[in-house]
Parts: C-alpha cells; structure tokens; sequence
C-alpha cells in the first residue's frame, strides 16, 4: 500500500489581467507550437495538450505570453506571485451527468459535466500577510492560478488551474497566530502536469 504524503497547495495570482479569464489554448504538445499557431496576440495563455487515456484537453503544458507577429511564448509561470500556501487544502473534483434529450428509442442522451473546488486554511504571517492578499483577491474578483501538488512515493503530481475566490475568512484573537481559510471555485478544466 502507497503511503500519499502531506498535499501541498499553493495559490498564486497574477498582476496582469488578474480581472479577466486566462484562455485556454489547446491541443498544443509545446508551448512553441501554440505559440505558432496563434492568430493573435494573448496577454496570458494557459496551453494544454490532450489526454491520450481520454481525449480531453486537460494535461498542462505552460503559461505565458503569446506574441503573434513573432510566433515566440514567452514563459510567464515564474512571474506568478505567491499569496498563500496552505498549511490544510482539499481539492474536491465532482462529474455529474444531466439528461438533456430522448434519443427517439426510449432512452436518453446524456451529458457529462465536471466542477472542482479548492478548499485551503493557513497561517497569516507577518512578513508575507497572505490573509490580506487573499483577502483583496476576493474583493477584487481576480482569477487566480492554483498549483496542488502530490507527493506519491517521492514522485510529484502536480494539478494546475484557474479559480475564483467564493469566500474567504481571516480569523485570530490576541497573542495568537493568525489564520486564513479559503473556498475557490475551478473555472473550466482542472489540469495535470504533463
């Protein structure tokens, strides 16, 4: 039986566009390839590839910035800024299925839809207030970038997406340590490292 260490989550944010929706650019192997096939300019993209066990486009292939006169990507995940990494994180995937028509035999047609959630609690430390940064992308309705990660038998399994901040709570009381804790809603697909 495997052992699954401690998961680690970390919420990131970007300055640039924070307020608008990443796009997507997909089924791109390479960031150049997406970089080629762009027919115009992108501020931030998130390039992702096919799954070959299930055809969708959801195993991460990078982030960055796309300038279309030059076909050139130019890597922007380390520009991310950290606002919180959680001392607690769940990261909750549902697949529900609606009917949406008959088929015309007697059956139905049916569609599958997919949600993820991230929940996480930390600490708020005075160099690096997280609480506060987290707190004004909430009421900034800024998208942010998740990166949960899972150590498997000293293997790491990264999950990357875009979030929205439902609620979040900053709580403490004298000469106690105090703590954050966030629910953020997955916005499109939850991608795996490739």
């Amino acid at each position: 039986m495997a052992v699954v260490n401690a998961n680690c989550l970390a919420i990131y944010i970007d300055s640039v566009d924070s307020q608008t929706k990443i796009k997507t650019l997909a089924p791109y192997a390479t960031t150049s390839a997406a970089a080629t096939a762009a027919t115009v300019d992108h501020t931030r993209a998130i390039i992702a590839d096919d799954d070959t066990t299930s055809g969708e486009n959801n195993i991460f292939i990078g982030y960055g910035q796309i300038t279309e006169s030059t076909d050139n990507f130019t890597d922007k995940l380390g520009d991310l800024e950290l606002i919180g990494a959680a001392t607690t994180s769940t990261l909750d995937l549902t697949n529900s299925i609606e009917n949406v028509a008959r088929d015309g035999s007697g059956g139905t047609l049916q569609e599958s839809n997919q949600e993820w959630t991230v929940t996480a609690d930390g600490l708020i430390q005075t160099d690096n207030d997280a609480g506060v940064s987290i707190m004004d992308m909430a009421r900034n309705k800024y998208y942010a970038i998740v990166k949960f990660s899972i150590d498997k038998d000293g293997t790491d399994t990264d999950y990357y997406g875009q979030v929205l901040i439902e609620s979040v709570q900053l709580s403490g009381g004298v000469d106690e340590i105090a703590t954050y804790s966030v629910t953020m809603s997955g916005v499109d697909q939850l991608f795996k490292s490739a």
